[in-house]
């Protein structure tokens, strides 16, 4: 349970309460809302719930860099093992170039499961 549905149990039971000192609490809190008890435990869990949602959002749109990071090495292998095939045998440019970004996502995507 969290404060607010501790807070809403702990008013709905001073609000059934036999003790006047509850009864007197309740009708003090009341006053200073200008609501009645009803109201404000509802407040209370509306807020909770909006609080909740919110949070709920801002973990949605979290940016996640490692597409971005597995692209990038990708292309640097590429260009690398292209201008290499290129000095070595130029006919195969694009054969090096394919295996450099290949070979580039495969390192990226395996590195997070290294020991």
């Amino acid at each position: 349970m969290d404060g607010n549905e501790v807070l809403s149990l702990v008013l709905v039971k001073m609000a059934t309460s036999p003790v006047k000192a509850d009864r007197d609490a309740i009708a003090r809190i009341e006053r200073e809302c200008q609501a009645d008890i009803l109201k404000i435990t509802t407040s209370l869990e509306n807020s909770r719930i909006i609080a909740e949602a919110l949070n709920s959002h801002e973990q949605v749109k979290e940016f996640n860099p490692l597409p971005l990071k597995i692209l990038a090495t990708g292309l640097f292998w590429s260009g690398v093992i292209g201008i290499a095939t290129l000095f070595v045998r130029p006919s195969y440019v694009w054969c090096g170039v394919s295996l450099g970004f290949v070979s580039g996502i495969a390192g990226r995507v395996v590195e997070p499961f290294k020991s």
